[in-house]
């Protein structure tokens, strides 16, 4: 009986250790911000075109991890939860960040919701935006280790207009 016991406290030490669980190693992992190229009135927006031009809006993701990451996937979720887009960025390119263990990953969304991986952070720039946001979207990613995955949800709703201008 007592080795039944046993065995029943050991299973989830077990399970954690072989990478099964989503959280990390040692919670380190986190969304540090989400901005953009674009920004009106101070708040960051995606914008389908710019000026009349698909342009793209780039992402900026901070983000704080420790170890070594093999990749990062990134992926842009609409307000229903349903990703509209996916990217994956090796761990090898990832821009360094302000401070040991962070990073800034730039990604360009497209109106067709395609995403390019950049290799360098764009500068904010005001536009002006006309309407009401077509829709909201959020960039969640995973981080992928050899033996684990890590799922981060951002916080910050980007709303999309169908038209900005500079």
């Amino acid at each position: 009986m007592n080795k039944v016991i046993l065995a029943a406290l050991a299973t989830p030490i077990i399970l954690a250790s072989c990478g099964t669980a989503l959280g990390g190693s040692d919670g380190s992992e986190k969304i540090l911000s989400v901005t953009t190229s674009h920004t009106s009135a101070g708040a960051p927006v995606l914008c389908n075109s710019v000026n009349g031009a698909d342009t793209g809006t780039q992402i900026t993701i901070a983000l704080a991890a420790a170890g070594t990451l093999q990749n990062v996937k990134v992926n842009l979720t609409d307000a229903a939860g349903k990703t509209v887009g996916t990217t994956d960025v090796s761990g090898s390119t990832l821009l360094k960040g302000d401070k040991d263990g962070e990073y800034k990953l730039p990604v360009t969304r497209r109106a067709n919701e395609s995403l390019t991986v950049n290799s360098a952070v764009t500068s904010p720039a005001a536009v002006t935006v006309s309407g009401s946001p077509v829709a909201t979207l959020k960039a969640d990613i995973v981080i992928n280790r050899s033996r684990s995955s890590v799922k981060l949800a951002s916080t910050v709703a980007l709303p999309v207009y169908a038209s900005c201008t500079k």
